[in-house]
Protein backbone atom coordinates (compact mmCIF):
# COMPACT_ATOMS: atom_id res chain seq x y z
CA UNK A 1 0.00 0.00 0.00
CA UNK A 2 1.40 3.70 -0.86
CA UNK A 3 2.66 5.83 1.39
CA UNK A 4 1.27 9.56 0.24
CA UNK A 5 1.80 12.96 2.25
CA UNK A 6 -0.96 15.53 0.91
CA UNK A 7 -1.03 19.03 0.87
CA UNK A 8 -3.97 21.12 0.05
CA UNK A 9 -4.29 25.09 -0.14
CA UNK A 10 -1.45 27.83 0.10
CA UNK A 11 0.78 29.06 1.97
CA UNK A 12 -0.39 32.60 2.25
CA UNK A 13 -3.88 31.41 3.33
CA UNK A 14 -4.54 27.75 4.24
CA UNK A 15 -2.83 25.05 4.42
CA UNK A 16 -4.03 21.27 5.46
CA UNK A 17 -1.28 18.34 5.16
CA UNK A 18 -2.45 15.19 5.60
CA UNK A 19 0.00 11.45 5.60
CA UNK A 20 -2.04 8.69 4.75
CA UNK A 21 -1.22 5.10 4.05
CA UNK A 22 -3.61 4.05 2.03
CA UNK A 23 -6.81 5.74 3.04
CA UNK A 24 -5.69 5.37 6.98
CA UNK A 25 -4.49 8.90 8.12
CA UNK A 26 -1.73 8.97 10.21
CA UNK A 27 -0.78 12.39 10.29
CA UNK A 28 -2.38 16.17 10.40
CA UNK A 29 -1.34 19.52 10.79
CA UNK A 30 -3.46 23.23 9.23
CA UNK A 31 -2.68 26.58 9.04
CA UNK A 32 -4.72 29.64 8.23
CA UNK A 33 -4.32 33.38 8.96
CA UNK A 34 -6.51 32.72 12.24
CA UNK A 35 -4.97 29.40 13.40
CA UNK A 36 -0.87 29.80 12.68
CA UNK A 37 0.94 28.23 15.36
CA UNK A 38 3.54 30.41 16.87
CA UNK A 39 5.69 27.88 18.27
CA UNK A 40 9.64 28.00 18.04
CA UNK A 41 9.26 31.24 15.94
CA UNK A 42 12.18 33.94 16.71
CA UNK A 43 10.68 37.59 17.17
CA UNK A 44 12.54 40.82 18.35
CA UNK A 45 10.86 42.07 21.11
CA UNK A 46 10.93 44.72 23.81
CA UNK A 47 10.62 44.44 27.32
CA UNK A 48 7.19 46.17 28.27
CA UNK A 49 7.43 45.64 31.99
CA UNK A 50 9.67 43.86 34.77
CA UNK A 51 7.92 42.06 37.33
CA UNK A 52 9.67 41.89 40.54
CA UNK A 53 7.29 39.73 42.42
CA UNK A 54 7.34 36.89 39.75
CA UNK A 55 10.97 37.73 38.94
CA UNK A 56 10.09 37.65 35.40
CA UNK A 57 9.19 40.46 32.49
CA UNK A 58 6.69 40.78 29.71
CA UNK A 59 7.56 41.53 26.21
CA UNK A 60 5.77 42.83 23.32
CA UNK A 61 6.54 40.86 20.24
CA UNK A 62 3.14 41.89 18.07
CA UNK A 63 0.57 40.05 19.73
CA UNK A 64 -1.74 41.09 21.49
CA UNK A 65 -0.95 39.51 24.48
CA UNK A 66 2.22 40.29 26.30
CA UNK A 67 5.07 37.17 26.21
CA UNK A 68 5.90 35.82 29.44
CA UNK A 69 10.15 35.73 29.76
CA UNK A 70 11.40 34.32 33.36
CA UNK A 71 13.96 35.43 34.37
CA UNK A 72 16.19 32.12 34.36
CA UNK A 73 15.16 31.97 30.55
CA UNK A 74 17.00 35.31 29.94
CA UNK A 75 20.60 34.90 28.46
CA UNK A 76 23.14 36.81 30.56
CA UNK A 77 24.17 38.54 27.59
CA UNK A 78 21.48 40.72 28.26
CA UNK A 79 22.38 41.86 31.80
CA UNK A 80 23.11 44.69 32.49
CA UNK A 81 26.51 44.16 34.51
CA UNK A 82 30.28 45.02 33.93
CA UNK A 83 31.60 43.33 30.74
CA UNK A 84 34.38 41.29 32.76
CA UNK A 85 31.52 39.34 34.50
CA UNK A 86 29.75 38.02 31.70
CA UNK A 87 33.49 36.86 30.21
CA UNK A 88 33.57 35.13 33.32
CA UNK A 89 29.85 33.41 32.73
CA UNK A 90 31.29 32.29 29.25
CA UNK A 91 34.65 30.70 30.07
CA UNK A 92 33.13 28.79 33.55
CA UNK A 93 30.57 27.06 30.75
CA UNK A 94 32.64 26.24 28.34
CA UNK A 95 33.59 22.73 29.35
CA UNK A 96 30.35 21.40 29.81
CA UNK A 97 29.26 18.86 27.98
CA UNK A 98 24.98 18.65 27.54
CA UNK A 99 22.72 16.48 25.51
CA UNK A 100 19.60 17.78 25.88
CA UNK A 101 17.91 21.81 25.24
CA UNK A 102 17.11 21.54 29.23
CA UNK A 103 20.53 21.41 30.66
CA UNK A 104 21.85 24.24 28.83
CA UNK A 105 19.79 26.69 30.90
CA UNK A 106 20.86 24.56 34.03
CA UNK A 107 24.23 25.70 33.94
CA UNK A 108 23.12 29.30 34.65
CA UNK A 109 21.39 28.47 37.83
CA UNK A 110 24.22 29.44 39.95
CA UNK A 111 25.15 32.65 38.30
CA UNK A 112 21.01 33.92 38.51
CA UNK A 113 21.27 33.66 42.35
CA UNK A 114 23.54 36.63 42.30
CA UNK A 115 20.89 38.62 40.81
CA UNK A 116 17.70 39.98 40.69
CA UNK A 117 15.63 40.91 37.37
CA UNK A 118 14.80 44.31 38.67
CA UNK A 119 18.80 44.76 38.81
CA UNK A 120 20.04 43.56 35.36
CA UNK A 121 17.11 44.10 32.94
CA UNK A 122 15.23 47.66 32.08
CA UNK A 123 12.26 49.07 30.81
CA UNK A 124 12.28 49.15 26.67
CA UNK A 125 15.26 46.83 26.51
CA UNK A 126 15.07 45.25 23.19
CA UNK A 127 15.62 41.15 23.00
CA UNK A 128 15.86 38.58 20.61
CA UNK A 129 13.55 35.77 21.64
CA UNK A 130 11.95 32.33 21.09
CA UNK A 131 8.11 31.15 21.29
CA UNK A 132 8.68 27.69 23.94
CA UNK A 133 4.76 27.52 24.69
CA UNK A 134 1.59 28.80 22.79
CA UNK A 135 -0.81 31.59 23.59
CA UNK A 136 -3.79 29.87 25.58
CA UNK A 137 -7.10 31.64 26.59
CA UNK A 138 -5.70 34.40 28.93
CA UNK A 139 -2.29 33.42 29.15
CA UNK A 140 0.39 34.88 26.92
CA UNK A 141 3.10 33.02 25.10
CA UNK A 142 5.84 31.77 27.22
CA UNK A 143 9.43 32.84 26.05
CA UNK A 144 13.12 32.31 25.87
CA UNK A 145 16.18 33.89 24.77
CA UNK A 146 17.97 30.59 25.20
CA UNK A 147 17.45 30.09 20.92
CA UNK A 148 17.38 26.51 19.36
CA UNK A 149 17.39 25.99 15.42
CA UNK A 150 16.03 22.62 14.84
CA UNK A 151 17.23 21.01 11.84
CA UNK A 152 17.02 17.29 10.81
CA UNK A 153 19.54 15.84 12.27
CA UNK A 154 21.11 18.34 14.94
CA UNK A 155 19.95 21.09 16.86
CA UNK A 156 22.02 24.48 16.52
CA UNK A 157 22.49 26.56 20.21
CA UNK A 158 23.85 29.48 18.64
CA UNK A 159 24.63 31.49 22.13
CA UNK A 160 25.34 28.93 24.39
CA UNK A 161 29.25 28.03 25.01
CA UNK A 162 28.69 24.62 26.26
CA UNK A 163 30.30 21.35 24.29
CA UNK A 164 27.24 20.42 23.63
CA UNK A 165 26.85 16.58 22.51
CA UNK A 166 24.29 13.48 21.81
CA UNK A 167 20.57 13.19 22.54
CA UNK A 168 19.83 10.69 25.15
CA UNK A 169 17.33 9.10 23.18
CA UNK A 170 20.60 7.53 21.35
CA UNK A 171 21.16 4.40 23.61
CA UNK A 172 23.59 1.93 21.47
CA UNK A 173 26.77 2.54 21.85
CA UNK A 174 28.33 1.91 18.71
CA UNK A 175 25.95 5.06 17.03
CA UNK A 176 27.10 7.03 19.77
CA UNK A 177 30.30 6.80 19.11
CA UNK A 178 30.18 7.47 15.63
CA UNK A 179 27.63 10.19 16.14
CA UNK A 180 30.29 11.93 19.26
CA UNK A 181 32.85 11.97 16.69
CA UNK A 182 31.49 13.42 14.28
CA UNK A 183 30.14 15.90 16.69
CA UNK A 184 33.68 16.78 18.08
CA UNK A 185 35.09 17.38 14.35
CA UNK A 186 32.50 19.87 14.19
CA UNK A 187 34.41 23.86 13.62
CA UNK A 188 32.29 25.07 16.13
CA UNK A 189 32.29 29.39 16.48
CA UNK A 190 32.67 31.15 19.70
CA UNK A 191 29.51 30.46 22.20
CA UNK A 192 28.37 27.88 20.30
CA UNK A 193 27.22 24.41 20.56
CA UNK A 194 25.48 21.45 18.77
CA UNK A 195 22.75 18.39 20.10
CA UNK A 196 22.87 15.80 17.47
CA UNK A 197 19.23 14.37 17.24
CA UNK A 198 17.79 10.81 17.40
CA UNK A 199 17.18 11.02 13.31
CA UNK A 200 20.91 11.42 12.90
CA UNK A 201 21.31 7.60 13.21
CA UNK A 202 19.78 6.81 9.86
CA UNK A 203 21.29 9.50 8.60
CA UNK A 204 24.90 9.46 6.32
CA UNK A 205 27.92 11.88 7.87
CA UNK A 206 28.06 14.03 4.30
CA UNK A 207 24.19 14.33 5.27
CA UNK A 208 25.07 15.34 8.84
CA UNK A 209 27.65 17.91 7.71
CA UNK A 210 25.28 19.72 5.02
CA UNK A 211 22.59 19.76 7.91
CA UNK A 212 24.79 22.04 10.40
CA UNK A 213 26.01 23.99 8.04
CA UNK A 214 22.30 24.85 7.03
CA UNK A 215 21.68 25.78 10.85
CA UNK A 216 24.37 28.18 10.07
CA UNK A 217 23.84 29.71 7.69
CA UNK A 218 20.62 30.21 8.73
CA UNK A 219 22.01 31.47 12.19
CA UNK A 220 23.92 33.88 10.11
CA UNK A 221 20.89 35.02 8.53
CA UNK A 222 18.83 35.76 11.38
CA UNK A 223 21.35 37.82 13.01
CA UNK A 224 21.15 40.38 9.78
CA UNK A 225 17.72 40.56 9.71
CA UNK A 226 18.06 41.37 13.59
CA UNK A 227 20.33 44.15 12.40
CA UNK A 228 17.87 45.50 10.19
CA UNK A 229 15.33 45.45 11.88
CA UNK A 230 13.11 47.42 14.53
CA UNK A 231 11.05 46.13 17.40
CA UNK A 232 8.57 44.08 18.15
CA UNK A 233 8.94 42.12 14.99
CA UNK A 234 8.54 38.66 14.07
CA UNK A 235 11.93 37.77 12.46
CA UNK A 236 11.75 33.85 11.07
CA UNK A 237 9.07 31.25 11.48
CA UNK A 238 10.93 27.59 12.41
CA UNK A 239 7.77 25.07 12.51
CA UNK A 240 5.43 25.80 9.65
CA UNK A 241 3.45 22.77 8.41
CA UNK A 242 5.52 22.62 5.13
CA UNK A 243 9.00 22.96 7.46
CA UNK A 244 8.05 20.49 9.70
CA UNK A 245 7.43 17.95 6.41
CA UNK A 246 10.45 18.65 5.20
CA UNK A 247 12.13 18.91 8.13
CA UNK A 248 11.43 15.55 10.16
CA UNK A 249 9.43 13.78 8.12
CA UNK A 250 11.45 9.94 7.35
CA UNK A 251 11.36 10.83 2.99
CA UNK A 252 12.56 7.59 2.08
CA UNK A 253 9.74 5.82 3.48
CA UNK A 254 7.49 8.05 1.34
CA UNK A 255 6.35 7.01 -2.25
CA UNK A 256 4.29 10.41 -3.35
CA UNK A 257 3.78 13.95 -2.32
CA UNK A 258 0.89 15.38 -3.98
CA UNK A 259 0.12 19.51 -3.83
CA UNK A 260 -3.07 21.11 -5.12
CA UNK A 261 -1.01 24.44 -4.88
CA UNK A 262 2.47 24.96 -7.54
CA UNK A 263 3.98 27.93 -5.09
CA UNK A 264 3.68 25.37 -2.03
CA UNK A 265 5.24 22.56 -4.28
CA UNK A 266 7.95 24.93 -5.15
CA UNK A 267 8.90 26.22 -1.72
CA UNK A 268 8.48 22.30 -0.82
CA UNK A 269 11.81 21.46 -3.26
CA UNK A 270 13.37 24.44 -1.95
CA UNK A 271 13.53 22.72 1.52
CA UNK A 272 14.73 19.84 0.28
CA UNK A 273 17.35 21.21 -0.76
CA UNK A 274 18.02 23.03 2.40
CA UNK A 275 17.28 19.88 4.87
CA UNK A 276 19.48 17.42 2.53
CA UNK A 277 16.81 15.66 1.55
CA UNK A 278 17.04 12.36 -0.56
CA UNK A 279 14.80 9.92 -1.54
CA UNK A 280 13.19 8.17 -4.68
CA UNK A 281 9.50 9.50 -4.13
CA UNK A 282 7.49 11.33 -6.71
CA UNK A 283 6.72 14.92 -6.59
CA UNK A 284 3.20 15.41 -7.86
CA UNK A 285 1.33 18.78 -8.69
CA UNK A 286 -2.72 17.66 -8.35
CA UNK A 287 -5.29 19.56 -11.08
CA UNK A 288 -8.19 17.61 -11.37
CA UNK A 289 -11.30 19.92 -10.24
CA UNK A 290 -12.59 17.50 -7.50
CA UNK A 291 -11.03 18.52 -4.09
CA UNK A 292 -7.84 16.79 -3.66
CA UNK A 293 -9.14 14.96 -0.08
CA UNK A 294 -12.03 14.23 -1.81
CA UNK A 295 -10.67 12.14 -4.91
CA UNK A 296 -8.08 9.96 -2.44
CA UNK A 297 -11.27 9.03 -0.55
CA UNK A 298 -9.60 11.03 3.32
CA UNK A 299 -12.56 13.46 3.79
CA UNK A 300 -14.54 11.15 6.18
CA UNK A 301 -11.49 10.17 8.06
CA UNK A 302 -10.34 13.80 8.34
CA UNK A 303 -14.02 14.54 9.93
CA UNK A 304 -13.84 11.35 11.93
CA UNK A 305 -10.94 13.00 13.92
CA UNK A 306 -12.74 14.66 16.49
CA UNK A 307 -15.49 12.14 16.71
CA UNK A 308 -15.50 10.65 20.71
CA UNK A 309 -15.82 7.36 20.16
CA UNK A 310 -13.10 5.02 18.17
CA UNK A 311 -14.13 1.39 17.11
CA UNK A 312 -11.25 -1.37 17.57
CA UNK A 313 -10.99 -4.26 15.45
CA UNK A 314 -11.75 -6.72 17.76
CA UNK A 315 -15.07 -5.07 19.13
CA UNK A 316 -14.16 -2.72 21.85
CA UNK A 317 -13.28 0.94 21.49
CA UNK A 318 -12.31 3.99 23.10
CA UNK A 319 -14.32 7.14 24.58
CA UNK A 320 -12.01 10.47 24.05
CA UNK A 321 -13.64 13.66 26.58
CA UNK A 322 -11.34 16.70 26.42
CA UNK A 323 -12.03 19.21 29.69
CA UNK A 324 -10.07 22.05 30.66
CA UNK A 325 -7.88 20.47 33.25
CA UNK A 326 -7.41 16.66 31.56
CA UNK A 327 -7.99 14.00 28.43
CA UNK A 328 -9.99 11.10 29.71
CA UNK A 329 -9.81 8.09 27.61
CA UNK A 330 -11.88 4.87 28.81
CA UNK A 331 -11.97 1.40 27.24
CA UNK A 332 -14.33 -0.59 26.91
CA UNK A 333 -14.31 -4.42 26.06
CA UNK A 334 -17.75 -3.87 24.20
CA UNK A 335 -18.31 -7.13 21.17
CA UNK A 336 -14.42 -7.82 22.37
CA UNK A 337 -15.36 -11.82 23.27
CA UNK A 338 -12.90 -13.67 21.24
CA UNK A 339 -11.67 -15.08 24.50
CA UNK A 340 -13.41 -17.18 26.74
CA UNK A 341 -11.14 -15.86 29.42
CA UNK A 342 -12.14 -12.59 30.97
CA UNK A 343 -8.64 -12.19 31.33
CA UNK A 344 -7.27 -12.74 28.47
CA UNK A 345 -9.60 -10.62 26.62
CA UNK A 346 -9.09 -7.71 28.98
CA UNK A 347 -5.57 -7.68 28.54
CA UNK A 348 -5.89 -8.09 24.52
CA UNK A 349 -8.18 -5.24 23.92
CA UNK A 350 -6.07 -2.95 26.46
CA UNK A 351 -3.22 -3.98 24.07
CA UNK A 352 -4.94 -3.02 21.21
CA UNK A 353 -6.15 0.10 22.44
CA UNK A 354 -2.84 1.27 23.58
CA UNK A 355 -1.42 1.00 20.22
CA UNK A 356 -4.76 3.31 18.96
CA UNK A 357 -4.40 5.51 21.69
CA UNK A 358 -1.14 6.69 20.79
CA UNK A 359 -2.09 6.99 17.51
CA UNK A 360 -5.29 9.55 18.40
CA UNK A 361 -2.69 11.59 20.71
CA UNK A 362 -0.54 12.04 17.54
CA UNK A 363 -3.40 12.99 15.37
CA UNK A 364 -5.32 15.26 17.27
CA UNK A 365 -2.17 16.37 19.22
CA UNK A 366 -3.65 15.53 22.63
CA UNK A 367 -1.06 17.88 25.34
CA UNK A 368 -1.30 17.91 28.82
CA UNK A 369 -2.70 15.40 31.65
CA UNK A 370 -4.28 12.70 30.45
CA UNK A 371 -6.12 9.73 32.03
CA UNK A 372 -6.70 6.66 30.74
CA UNK A 373 -9.04 4.09 32.19
CA UNK A 374 -8.08 0.34 30.71
CA UNK A 375 -10.23 -2.31 31.54
CA UNK A 376 -9.81 -4.21 35.22
CA UNK A 377 -6.89 -6.89 34.99
CA UNK A 378 -6.29 -8.85 38.15
CA UNK A 379 -3.18 -9.88 37.29
CA UNK A 380 -0.23 -8.02 38.13
CA UNK A 381 1.76 -8.94 34.82
CA UNK A 382 -0.80 -8.01 32.88
CA UNK A 383 -0.79 -4.67 34.02
CA UNK A 384 2.91 -4.76 33.79
CA UNK A 385 2.69 -5.97 29.48
CA UNK A 386 0.60 -2.87 29.06
CA UNK A 387 2.62 -0.28 30.94
CA UNK A 388 6.11 -1.78 28.53
CA UNK A 389 3.82 -1.18 25.59
CA UNK A 390 3.05 2.09 26.03
CA UNK A 391 6.04 3.08 26.94
CA UNK A 392 7.08 1.44 24.16
CA UNK A 393 5.12 3.27 21.76
CA UNK A 394 5.58 6.72 23.49
CA UNK A 395 9.50 6.21 22.88
CA UNK A 396 8.77 7.58 19.20
CA UNK A 397 6.81 10.50 20.71
CA UNK A 398 8.75 14.04 20.22
CA UNK A 399 7.16 15.29 22.94
CA UNK A 400 8.19 14.92 26.49
CA UNK A 401 6.79 12.22 27.95
CA UNK A 402 5.89 11.18 31.74
CA UNK A 403 3.51 8.93 32.78
CA UNK A 404 2.92 7.03 35.85
CA UNK A 405 1.74 2.97 36.11
CA UNK A 406 -1.03 1.67 36.22
CA UNK A 407 -2.77 2.56 39.53
CA UNK A 408 -5.40 -0.31 41.71
CA UNK A 409 -8.55 1.53 39.87
CA UNK A 410 -6.75 0.82 36.42
CA UNK A 411 -6.10 4.36 35.84
CA UNK A 412 -2.45 5.69 33.80
CA UNK A 413 -1.70 9.02 34.02
CA UNK A 414 0.33 10.46 31.20
CA UNK A 415 1.86 14.04 30.89
CA UNK A 416 2.54 14.82 27.83
CA UNK A 417 4.04 18.72 26.17
CA UNK A 418 1.97 20.84 24.30
CA UNK A 419 3.27 21.52 21.08
CA UNK A 420 0.99 23.60 18.59
CA UNK A 421 -2.48 23.42 18.55
CA UNK A 422 -4.81 20.45 19.65
CA UNK A 423 -7.34 19.46 16.77
CA UNK A 424 -10.33 20.31 18.87
CA UNK A 425 -8.77 24.11 19.10
CA UNK A 426 -8.23 23.94 15.43
CA UNK A 427 -11.55 22.67 14.29
CA UNK A 428 -13.81 24.29 16.93
CA UNK A 429 -14.54 27.23 18.94
CA UNK A 430 -16.42 27.69 22.07
CA UNK A 431 -20.24 27.51 21.56
CA UNK A 432 -22.10 31.62 22.20
CA UNK A 433 -24.43 30.35 24.38
CA UNK A 434 -22.88 27.45 26.60
CA UNK A 435 -19.41 29.02 26.99
CA UNK A 436 -17.73 25.03 25.95
CA UNK A 437 -19.75 23.49 28.94
CA UNK A 438 -22.27 21.41 26.93
CA UNK A 439 -25.16 22.95 29.41
CA UNK A 440 -27.92 25.67 28.92
CA UNK A 441 -30.40 27.05 32.01
CA UNK A 442 -33.84 25.62 31.51
CA UNK A 443 -36.62 27.67 30.62
CA UNK A 444 -38.01 27.59 33.78
CA UNK A 445 -34.58 29.20 35.60
CA UNK A 446 -34.42 31.58 32.57
CA UNK A 447 -37.62 33.34 33.35
CA UNK A 448 -37.25 33.34 37.04
CA UNK A 449 -34.29 35.35 36.70
CA UNK A 450 -36.61 37.65 34.29
CA UNK A 451 -39.13 37.95 37.13
CA UNK A 452 -36.26 38.13 40.00
CA UNK A 453 -34.80 41.65 37.44
CA UNK A 454 -37.98 42.81 37.24
CA UNK A 455 -39.36 42.84 41.35
CA UNK A 456 -35.57 44.33 41.54
CA UNK A 457 -36.39 47.69 39.53
CA UNK A 458 -39.82 47.74 40.86
CA UNK A 459 -39.01 47.53 44.73
CA UNK A 460 -36.32 50.50 44.10
CA UNK A 461 -39.27 52.86 43.19
CA UNK A 462 -38.24 53.05 39.56
CA UNK A 463 -41.31 54.87 37.36
CA UNK A 464 -40.04 54.65 34.27
CA UNK A 465 -41.30 52.11 31.55
CA UNK A 466 -38.56 49.25 30.49
CA UNK A 467 -37.28 47.65 27.76
CA UNK A 468 -36.02 44.06 27.37
CA UNK A 469 -34.21 42.95 25.11
CA UNK A 470 -34.79 38.92 24.59
CA UNK A 471 -34.44 36.41 22.24
CA UNK A 472 -36.49 35.89 19.47
CA UNK A 473 -36.90 32.16 19.59
CA UNK A 474 -37.29 31.93 23.04
CA UNK A 475 -39.82 34.78 23.44
CA UNK A 476 -42.24 33.13 20.82
CA UNK A 477 -42.24 30.30 22.81
CA UNK A 478 -42.58 31.22 26.18
CA UNK A 479 -44.32 34.59 25.53
CA UNK A 480 -47.60 33.74 27.43
CA UNK A 481 -45.89 32.40 30.82
CA UNK A 482 -43.57 35.13 30.37
CA UNK A 483 -46.76 37.83 30.38
CA UNK A 484 -48.42 36.25 32.86
CA UNK A 485 -46.15 36.08 35.87
CA UNK A 486 -45.97 39.78 35.09
CA UNK A 487 -49.31 40.55 35.63
CA UNK A 488 -49.05 39.00 39.14
CA UNK A 489 -46.48 41.55 39.88
CA UNK A 490 -47.93 44.75 40.77
CA UNK A 491 -45.85 46.98 38.63
CA UNK A 492 -45.36 50.96 38.77
CA UNK A 493 -44.15 50.90 35.42
CA UNK A 494 -45.41 48.73 31.98
CA UNK A 495 -42.26 46.57 30.46
CA UNK A 496 -41.22 46.16 26.87
CA UNK A 497 -40.04 43.18 25.35
CA UNK A 498 -38.12 43.66 21.73
CA UNK A 499 -36.85 40.50 20.41
CA UNK A 500 -33.65 39.39 18.39
CA UNK A 501 -31.31 36.87 17.93
CA UNK A 502 -29.65 36.95 20.61
CA UNK A 503 -26.69 34.13 20.81
CA UNK A 504 -24.86 34.80 23.59
CA UNK A 505 -27.58 35.66 26.42
CA UNK A 506 -31.07 34.81 26.21
CA UNK A 507 -32.17 38.60 27.62
CA UNK A 508 -30.89 41.47 29.08
CA UNK A 509 -31.88 44.73 30.05
CA UNK A 510 -30.19 48.31 29.27
CA UNK A 511 -27.01 48.89 30.36
CA UNK A 512 -27.60 52.44 31.88
CA UNK A 513 -30.70 51.11 33.60
CA UNK A 514 -28.69 48.05 35.16
CA UNK A 515 -26.37 50.23 36.54
CA UNK A 516 -28.71 52.12 38.21
CA UNK A 517 -30.83 49.22 39.15
CA UNK A 518 -27.24 47.76 41.00
CA UNK A 519 -26.53 51.01 42.37
CA UNK A 520 -29.90 51.57 44.09
CA UNK A 521 -30.38 48.41 45.26
CA UNK A 522 -27.12 48.92 47.19
CA UNK A 523 -28.42 52.19 48.94
CA UNK A 524 -31.86 50.28 49.61
CA UNK A 525 -30.06 47.41 51.46
CA UNK A 526 -27.73 49.77 53.14
CA UNK A 527 -30.57 51.95 54.44
CA UNK A 528 -32.77 48.85 55.68
CA UNK A 529 -29.71 47.90 57.26
CA UNK A 530 -28.76 51.15 58.97
CA UNK A 531 -32.68 51.39 59.79
CA UNK A 532 -32.77 47.92 61.61
CA UNK A 533 -29.38 48.95 63.19
CA UNK A 534 -31.20 52.37 64.69
CA UNK A 535 -33.88 50.61 65.86
CA UNK A 536 -32.19 47.78 67.38
CA UNK A 537 -30.22 50.38 69.04
CA UNK A 538 -33.45 52.91 70.23
CA UNK A 539 -35.11 49.11 71.69
CA UNK A 540 -31.48 48.47 73.29
CA UNK A 541 -31.69 52.31 75.36
CA UNK A 542 -35.56 51.95 76.25
CA UNK A 543 -34.68 48.24 77.94
CA UNK A 544 -31.91 50.06 79.86
CA UNK A 545 -34.25 52.81 80.93
CA UNK A 546 -36.76 50.42 82.33
CA UNK A 547 -34.16 48.56 84.35
CA UNK A 548 -32.47 52.01 85.66
CA UNK A 549 -36.10 53.34 86.34
CA UNK A 550 -36.64 50.19 88.64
Amino acid sequence: MSKRIFIDGNIDSELCIIAADGQEINYFDYSDDLATTKKNNIYLGTVSRVEPSLQAAFIEFGSEKKGFLPFDEIHPSYFKIPHNEKILINQNEKNNEIDDIKESKKKFLSFYRKYKIQDVIKKDQVLLIQIVKEERGTKGAAMTSFISLPGRYSVLLPNNTSTGGVSKKISNPLDRKRLKKLHDNFNLPEGMSLIIRTNAISGEDEDIIADFSYLRKLWTKIREDTLKSKAPVLITELDTPIIKIARDFNQRTIDEIIFSDLKTMKLYKKLEKDFSVKSNKKILHYKDKLPLFENYGIKNPINSLTEENIYLKSGGYLVINPTEALTSIDINSGRSTSEKNIEITALNTNLEAAEEIFKQIQLRNIAGLIVIDFIDMNINTNNTKVERKIRELFYKDRSRIQMTKISQFGLMEISRQRIGQSIYETFYTKCDCCGGSGFKKSNSIIINNIISSVKSINAIENNEDIEILIDEDFYNKNSKVINKKIKLINLSFEVKFTSKSMPIDVFEFDQELISKVKNNTKEFIDKIKTDDSNNEKSYRRKIKKKIFEK
